[in-house]
């Protein structure tokens, strides 16, 4: 089976970097509904709202970040997510 393409990611929040990678899935609260991001997505700007961040590596290790409003930007493979706070959040007590 191939690997699944990847694109690179960076969270960050107002006050400092949080997350940097690459990924082969990325789902978050979009202002108009849950919106997921895969390599060559369309380019794309648009508002976040408050929600979960969910990251999918290349290894399949998921990672969630809870964030607060902001936006999002994907173009060329490179996807920013800019919001006013975020934290770390565990996902494995959610996937029980």
């Amino acid at each position: 089976m191939a690997d699944k393409p990847t694109f690179s990611v960076n969270i960050v929040a107002a006050d400092r970097p949080v997350w940097s990678g690459p990924a082969v899935e990325v789902s978050l609260p979009a202002s108009e509904g849950s919106m997921g991001i895969l390599a060559d997505h369309e380019p794309v700007m648009t508002a976040t709202k408050n929600g979960l961040v969910k990251v999918t590596e290349p290894s399949g290790n998921k990672l969630g970040f809870t964030v607060t409003d902001g936006f999002i930007a994907f173009d060329e493979n490179k996807l920013v997510v800019a919001v006013e706070t975020c934290e770390e959040t565990d996902l494995s007590a959610s996937a029980e």
